[in-house]
């Protein structure tokens, strides 16, 4: 086994065929439970794969936007993995795909779990024979006109994309307008419906609160807070089952006393922190 450490799948992947298939492509895979991703493939590298009704679900909800602002915080490089035709309308998900590419997201389109496996198993390979490329991270230029700058408002919104937001500006004729029509009003509007129309009128119309005094959503972590590190020491046998730590000094005990090639990898990044050596 490499310094590069083993390919760190999450559990709930454990009922799809991809784990296997990445034991049969050569790669050495271990079961876990990841703080963010589906797949880590490597220092730096995730994966997070969406099926066709998982995909739409998110996209309805918000919840991939969220997800993606993790992945880029814990990842320089993070990748989804778009799996079959998602189940919502094409211009829906199109346009979901596309705001996710404008904020530097990579997407790769799968025809069903085997090309997935094919691509996470490729992308795993390569990360091997080559340390990911970290982003390079800047203020990026506001747009001057003002239509742009209320697309790009419009488009903060979860579920709104940079499409959707000029639909509506088309529609109602300015911000203000839209504002003024949230949530009923917009409800009609081609795509929109009652979850997006709620979520308009809440950014739009929602009493400001201080960053301070600001809870997340129950159940969901604050947007762009940063996923929890877990420790995991992995044994040299692949069937050996992880063991999780949430510190890095108790994580490091049990290593002291791990079977020879134990290694403990960073649950979060991949990467591999130390490995036991034989006593003595």
């Amino acid at each position: 086994m490499g310094n590069e450490g083993p390919v760190l799948v999450d559990h709930r992947e454990r009922q799809s065929t991809i784990p296997a298939a990445l034991v049969a492509a050569g790669l050495d895979v271990r079961l876990t439970d990841l703080p963010v991703g589906d797949y880590v493939l490597g220092p730096g590298l995730a994966v997070e794969r969406k099926g066709p009704s998982d995909l739409g679900a998110s996209i309805r909800d918000g919840r991939i936007f969220d997800q993606a602002v993790r992945l880029q915080s814990a990842f320089p490089q993070a990748v989804l993995v778009v799996e079959g035709e998602p189940r919502m309308a094409q211009d829906a998900w199109r346009g979901a795909v596309c705001r996710l590419i404008e904020d530097g997201f990579t997407v790769v389109h799968s025809l069903d779990a085997d090309d997935s496996a094919a691509w996470i198993a490729r992308l795993a390979k390569r990360a091997r024979r080559a340390g990911p490329t970290a982003p390079a991270y800047g203020p990026r230029r506001a747009p001057r006109h003002p239509s742009a700058q209320a697309e790009a408002m419009l488009s903060v919104v979860p579920g709104i994309s940079t499409t959707m937001a000029r639909s509506l500006l088309s529609a109602y004729g300015s911000l203000a307008a839209v504002a003024a029509a949230a949530p009923e009003g917009v409800r009609s509007h081609p795509g929109i419906g009652k979850v997006r129309a709620a979520r308009l009128a809440e950014a739009l119309h929602a009493r400001y609160v201080e960053p301070a005094d600001r809870e997340p959503d129950p159940g969901r972590p604050a947007r762009g807070a940063p996923a929890a590190r877990r420790w995991l020491l992995l044994g040299p046998d692949p069937e050996d089952e992880a063991r999780s730590f949430d510190r890095r000094s108790v994580a490091l005990q049990a290593l002291e006393s791990a079977a020879a090639g134990t290694q403990l990898v960073d649950g979060l990044t991949g990467e591999v922190f130390a490995t036991a050596s034989d006593p003595g």
